[in-house]
């Protein structure tokens, strides 16, 4: 079996690299069989969903090309409304089109972009050049700060949906408390706003979202929201109710498997900075934090993990003088941050890591928009910097 995380994709050539390991699995014969087969590690629990319902630019849901015209009429026809046919903007290409004036408005749902994406103050120029800015979140997030308009929501425990994870197994999420005064759910404030604008929406109901997901989605066609269970299913999910726990027993999608080949090329993130900035930050997250921090930083937790460390292998902090707790200087070609050093033998020489759990590090003012050449996935694993120590010293608990 294969695994890997989101850290094979956080490079420019990380496309290449899943295909690459879709190559291995197929050439060794790792398919189609209990016990085998590539597996992504999702990195957060509806990953697959999302994509599952069509949140990428160029695919509507069930993974259908917007610009095929047989698919682009059945998405009208089902909905019942003009849709465009063409592909929209990735995440980096919202950024610099807002910066250019060309992009207008961002309707953010619980994602923190300014302090999780790379290159934060390339991402603060975009959203203060937006002309509307509408955070539908949680917490007062770092983004947050920065909308015209906040939409209170819940958390998964106040409201019923469903999560899809990386074994493409579809669980119901039941909702346990009853939300916040002020507070809607994210299904229940997305019908508010259709109906505002004219598209009339009964009130919010798992079950008939299921409904209408499974009416559009061909391996969703068969999802019923009484028929999850505690265990859920696995899509595809036939009309009959039977699930898939294997996919490609026989064949693929496509028919046969088709091969891909790529070249390794340095990303331009090094070929540029080498000399003024010779060490690689890669940058991780901590058991104890997750993501941003906007949700465990108010627990118990932010008492086990107090801020984020910069790990430095004791031969780089041998060499600058640098002692466990010293508050060092990291400077990329973005910009600079000073944080607390962590001297351990897990990064090896030339290699820095550190998270990005806390927003008075900012720890994604250095890394850059160096993104993969085709997902657009932003290389968080490669930014070239170089240290210094820093005046002040505090020592690590």
């Amino acid at each position: 079996m294969s695994f890997h995380g989101l850290g094979v994709t956080e490079h420019t050539q990380g496309t290449f690299t899943v295909m690459l390991i879709a190559d291995l699995a197929m050439i060794t014969g790792n398919i189609g069989r209990r016990g085998v087969g590539v597996n992504p590690l999702r990195g957060q629990n509806n990953v697959q969903g999302t994509a599952d319902m069509g949140c990428q630019p160029h695919q509507g849901a069930g993974y259908l090309d917007v610009t095929d015209a047989s698919y682009h009429q059945k998405y009208e026809t089902f909905y019942g409304a003009k849709l465009p046919n063409y592909v929209g903007l990735k995440i980096p290409q919202m950024y610099d089109a807002a910066i250019a004036g060309k992009f207008k408005a961002l309707w953010l749902m619980g994602e923190d972009n300014v302090q999780t994406d790379p290159n934060t103050n390339h991402v603060k120029e975009a959203m203060n050049n937006l002309e509307l800015l509408v955070v539908q979140e949680l917490f007062m997030t770092e983004t947050a700060k920065m909308a015209h308009v906040i939409l209170p929501a819940t958390s998964f425990l106040e409201k019923s949906g469903t999560f899809t994870n990386g074994e493409r197994r579809i669980q119901r999420v039941n909702q346990v408390v009853e939300p916040i005064a002020g507070t809607k759910t994210d299904g229940q404030i997305v019908v508010d706003i259709m109906n505002r604008m004219g598209y009339e929406q009964v009130d919010y109901d798992p079950k008939v979202i299921l409904e209408e997901i499974s009416q559009i989605v061909p391996f969703f066609a068969g999802v019923k929201w009484d028929e999850l269970g505690e265990n859920g299913k696995q899509w595809p999910v036939l009309e009959d109710g039977s699930d898939t726990e294997i996919l490609h027993t026989e064949s693929f999608k496509i028919g046969k498997g088709q091969f891909k080949k790529a070249t390794w090329v340095e990303s331009s993130e090094l070929l540029d900075n080498k000399k003024e900035f010779p060490f690689i930050l890669t940058t991780n997250r901590e058991l104890e934090h997750y993501n941003c921090g906007a949700q465990t930083r108010r627990t118990g937790n932010a008492d086990i993990l107090l801020t984020d460390t910069l790990m430095i292998h004791p031969t780089d902090a041998a060499n600058h003088f640098i002692e466990n707790g010293d508050m060092v200087c990291i400077e990329s070609a973005r910009g600079k941050i000073d944080v607390k050093a962590k001297i351990t033998d897990e990064v090896k020489p030339g290699i820095l890591s550190s998270t990005f759990h806390y927003p008075e590090v900012s720890m994604n003012i250095l890394t850059s928009s160096v993104t993969d050449t085709d997902a657009l996935c932003p290389e968080y694993k490669v930014c070239a910097v170089r240290i210094r120590k820093s005046k002040g010293k505090y020592k690590l608990v």
